[in-house]
């Protein structure tokens, strides 16, 4: 959701068209404990590719229509990963262990589960904005560049 459109960068292919004009490609993954993007880009556009970047975690819009379509593709990978042996032997472990424990809970989401807070009257854009601003912050975050940059 990130990547599709910003306050200041509001078009929805802004990053990937900037990235992949400059010699450069971008991916992110979710794992059990952390979620990684990461992006290359031809040294001489590095200002703008990290400008872009950054404004995922200031201010994203995650517009109702780019919503729509993640929770779509959201389903569409439960669905492939619900006939895929590794996942499911993951989903098996994840239900042996301590049902009060977070390990417990499901492994990946769908169109269901993300719709399960409009149950508490909240919109999935609202619970998006609100994850964002709870867990999108410095203080539980790193980063790394590497670049022919000066540290200065």
């Amino acid at each position: 959701m990130l990547f599709m459109g910003t306050e200041k960068y509001p078009d929805e292919n802004e990053y990937s068209t900037y990235l992949s004009s400059h010699g450069g490609g971008s991916n992110a993954y979710t794992d059990t404990e952390d979620t990684n993007y990461y992006f290359d880009v031809l040294s001489d556009h590095f200002e703008g590719a990290i400008d872009r970047f950054a404004q995922f975690f200031i201010a994203p819009l995650f517009t109702p229509s780019a919503t729509e379509r993640e929770l779509k593709a959201v389903d569409s990978e439960n669905s492939k990963n619900k006939q895929n042996d590794f996942w499911r032997s993951f989903q098996l472990m994840k239900s042996l262990a301590r049902a009060d424990h977070p390990f417990h809970k499901f492994g990946t989401g769908n169109s269901d589960t993300i719709k399960d807070c409009e149950e508490t009257g909240e919109s999935v854009r609202g619970a998006l904005l609100k994850f964002h601003e709870v867990f999108y912050s410095a203080d539980v975050m790193k980063l790394v560049m590497i670049g022919k940059e000066s540290l200065d």
